[in-house]
């Protein structure tokens, strides 16, 4: 359950195509997205608030908590759990955690989210920090940044010039923005009312202005702020043209404007979901989008999931238009499934919960008969697998996980009874033969049988091991040629202590 390792890449060649990659979070639904890179992180990380619309019940936006998400890969996505839960915040109210976006500075990640005040329609910003891009984080100032008390105070976006001012932007149909103090935690006073700045909407900043929910020119402003940098060029990308939105921009030679209205990024497509909120980044050589969709199973207009997709610069630096599709981006590379992998690293899943955090744990829960999970791009290489181990806990016999090669009705490769270990909490390492060994690159889908409405186990990772289960030589001491003795994982070793070992291609004792 503790976090012993991320999903980890290997070759980067003959990638083989694989299903729709759009929305890239399915077994619950996230919004807003805020894609960052951070130096000497190998991750690309996506902070957000996880939508949890009851219909009946809350019947709006109604969020508790926000998660991150990362991958190396931009198709298997690792799910960090709860990073910040809503009582983090002493002074939030219930349901208020709406849009947030994090930023490193020295050792230390700040995370800029709204909520609102108990008895207060009004959101107001507060900052999270940790020392970890994944959490978890804590409350950094025990009270909002500033109160300004006019209402609009959401959707911050964090930037850090080269000269190491940093911005923050925010705000609903109106955009304010001030100048941070070193410590993340102030603002500097020196400029504005307070330090906030409001930044006149314009025509010729945001191509129109919208006056009794009507717009009047050709666009307008609405929310949702992301400032970037390209090169010289400023970039401010923000939900626009009022319900339902599309993604619009502005560019400006300075972080502070003034901003000149160059169109639209993304028009206003049948994504299933009447807003927008977007977040650009360049991982890896590529630049990519952000946005949300209604495309989740049961998503909607309450109930939102991150989608995203490759975009494009022209020479002069505009933004070429970005259509929003199910197919999504391609991957950077495969996965080693002869690496521990974390269960709750998914390129798809329905009806699995995943819990925890990165201090206490993280893992798949909530597995019932009915629900799947899958992972892309998995390289097995030419000799292929033959067994596979699982962390596993499970306070009750029954069920079954059932592993298929490529997709829900491909290969049988294993179908592994789920027995007891003594308990929901109590993990062990199990190994299992496969019937069918997969070589090359695959796509892997996990699927769930048993007792209806009856819990099967809680998962914590996954390793495939090309070698079987059975111990075909039992020795009463190691070998005089402990060079030839290998782990699991293949790594050699000099003195071997007691366990299993491989050696020629096969399982041997040491006692």
């Amino acid at each position: 359950m503790k976090k012993l390792s991320i999903l980890i890449c290997s070759s980067c060649l003959a990638l083989q195509p694989s299903v729709a990659q759009n929305p890239i979070v399915s077994h619950c639904y996230t919004a807003d997205p805020a894609p960052m890179v951070f130096e000497g992180e190998d991750s690309l990380y996506v902070y957000c608030d996880e939508d949890m619309n009851v219909p009946g019940v809350n019947d709006f936006y109604y969020m508790e908590r926000w998660r991150v998400y990362s991958t190396i890969d931009m198709v298997n996505w690792t799910d960090h759990g709860v990073a910040m839960p809503r009582t983090a915040f002493t002074w939030a109210r219930e349901g208020t955690c709406w849009a947030s976006q994090c930023v490193k500075r020295g050792d230390t990640y700040y995370w800029y989210m709204c909520a609102s005040k108990p008895n207060d329609w009004r959101h107001y910003i507060g900052v999270g920090k940790s020392n970890k891009p994944s959490g978890p984080f804590k409350d950094a100032r025990k009270q909002p940044i500033f109160d300004m008390g006019q209402g609009g105070d959401i959707d911050p976006t964090v930037f850090i010039d080269d000269d190491g001012q940093a911005y923050l932007y925010w705000g609903n149909n109106k955009l304010r923005y001030a100048k941070l103090k070193t410590n993340m935690l102030l603002l500097d006073t020196s400029i504005g009312e307070k330090g906030i700045v409001e930044v006149p909407l314009t025509r010729e900043a945001f191509g129109g202005v919208k006056v009794d929910d009507k717009v009047r020119g050709a666009d307008c402003y609405e929310e949702g702020p992301w400032l970037d940098k390209r090169g010289d060029h400023y970039y401010l990308m923000y939900a626009a043209g009022g319900v339902p939105e599309h993604i619009s921009y502005s560019m400006s030679d300075s972080p502070e404007g003034p901003w000149t209205y160059k169109g639209q990024v993304m028009t206003q497509q049948n994504t299933g979901s009447f807003t927008n909120h977007s977040g650009i980044v360049n991982y890896k050589g590529k630049d990519y989008f952000f946005y949300h969709t209604g495309w989740a199973h049961g998503g909607g207009g309450f109930n939102r999931s991150m989608a995203v997709e490759e975009m494009h610069f022209n020479a002069d630096g505009t933004i070429q238009p970005v259509t929003a599709t199910r197919k999504g981006v391609k991957a950077l590379c495969t996965m080693n499934p002869y690496e521990r992998q974390q269960a709750e690293t998914l390129n798809a899943a329905y009806g699995i919960s995943v819990v925890g955090n990165e201090s206490k744990g993280v893992y798949v829960t909530g597995i019932h008969a009915g629900d799947s999970m899958r992972v892309a791009n998995v390289d097995f290489g030419v000799g292929g697998a033959s067994s596979i181990t699982l962390r596993m806990a499970s306070a009750q016999t029954g069920g079954y996980l059932i592993i298929r090669q490529d997709n829900a009705k491909g290969r049988i490769l294993g179908r592994i009874k789920i027995e007891e270990t003594g308990g929901s909490a109590v993990w062990e390492e199990r190994t299992f033969d496969l019937s069918l060994s997969p070589k090359g690159i695959h796509d892997i889908h996990f699927s769930f049988t048993g007792k209806a409405d009856e819990t099967l186990f809680n998962w914590d990772w996954w390793q495939f091991n090309t070698v079987p289960t059975v111990i075909e030589t039992i020795e009463a001491s190691a070998p005089s040629d402990a060079s030839t003795l290998f782990t699991l994982q293949g790594i050699p070793v000099s003195h071997p202590q007691h366990g299993v070992y491989i050696r020629n291609g096969k399982k041997v004792l040491v006692k």
